[in-house]
């Protein structure tokens, strides 16, 4: 469809869109909106319309909305969808916990190491202190 025979709202909303994907709008809550978030509602508005004004229904709209959805998909693609984003802050989180519990369980193992060897030298001891008391009794005798 050539410019001329565009209607004056459908060029308003094209214009809308490319202030949308270069980061400029003119409405301030669509100011650092997601690509991916960007919808034919967001993009009416944007235009200065009401939520509805893009339609399937109106053949006219097809290819912007059409351009919408693509450029929705290429940010997805681009940058992730949410809930790659979210998996990989998990993903991320989980190597952490990880890491976290190699180090506590070698923290544990030293520390029973230790006690195994407190407990032995323990035993050692009351050995020799029993032998003690017996040679001491002994040489009472």
């Amino acid at each position: 469809m050539s410019t001329k025979s565009m209607s004056s709202g459908l060029l308003a909303c094209e214009d809308a869109l490319q202030r949308l994907l270069d980061g400029k709008p003119v409405l301030p809550e669509h100011v650092g909106l997601d690509l991916s978030k960007i919808t034919a509602s967001i993009v009416s508005l944007e235009a200065g319309f009401d939520r509805g004004y893009l339609k399937k229904s109106r053949k006219a709209h097809l290819p912007i909305l059409a351009k919408i959805e693509a450029s929705r998909a290429e940010a997805n693609k681009r940058f992730g969808s949410p809930n790659g984003k979210r998996i990989e802050r998990l993903e991320a989180k989980l190597a952490l916990l990880e890491n976290e519990l190699s180090m506590v369980q070698a923290l544990r193992d030293r520390v029973l190491t230790q006690n195994l060897q407190l407990w032995e030298r323990v035993r050692e001891l009351e050995v020799a202190e029993s032998q003690r008391k017996s040679l001491k009794a002994r040489l009472h005798l």
